[in-house]
């Protein structure tokens, strides 16, 4: 090779290893990656929902309800009932694509699954009476029953909340085993 060859060589690969360190730290402080390859020490709501796995029918809901979804990766803080999947399914098939065909409707039965502005946790949520949701019209009913083993089991109006406490970076998320519905979308 002639040494102008090489200089051009060395440049350009040079310039080529200097571009690609560049853009390592942008990929590297991306936290809206989630699992393996994420840096963030929490991740908001909906990120949370798609790690876990098994929130689809919710996460399209999110999606179709006027763009719910973007909402709920914003600052926060929420609180937000999360029905799984199994939960969705125990609505009628012909009720569930009714709602997911409405997204009007489907974005007031949403809605009332959000507290926007707090961040309640279990013991919080079990010393209200009511709750106030993203949809004004109605409150949740919050109650707690006792199982057979003396446990204090929490309801928000008739869905159980099986797990709670699932803190992410902009609210808290708590399981329910099922669609929680306002009063008028019942």
């Amino acid at each position: 090779m002639q040494p102008s060859n090489l200089k051009w060589l060395s440049t350009a690969l040079s310039t080529l290893v200097i571009g690609a360190l560049a853009a390592v730290p942008a990929i590297a402080k991306d936290e809206t990656i989630i699992g393996k390859g994420s840096t963030a020490d929490t991740v908001d709501i909906v990120n949370e929902l798609k790690r876990r796995g098994n929130f689809h029918k919710l996460l399209d809901g999110l999606s179709i309800a006027y763009n719910l979804d973007n909402q709920l990766k914003g600052k926060g803080p929420y609180t937000l009932f999360a029905p799984d999947d199994k939960a969705f399914s125990k609505l009628p098939e012909e009720d569930r694509q009714s709602l997911f065909g409405n997204p009007k409707r489907l974005s007031e039965v949403l809605n009332y699954h959000v507290i926007k502005g707090e961040r309640l946790n279990c013991d919080a949520i079990k010393m209200q009476k009511s709750l106030k949701t993203m949809d004004p019209k109605h409150d949740i009913t919050v109650s707690t029953k006792d199982d057979e083993n003396g446990k204090s089991d929490l309801y928000v109006d008739k869905a159980k909340v099986k797990e709670a406490d699932i803190n992410c970076s902009n609210g808290v998320i708590h399981i329910v085993d099922g669609p929680i519905m306002p009063p008028l979308a019942e």
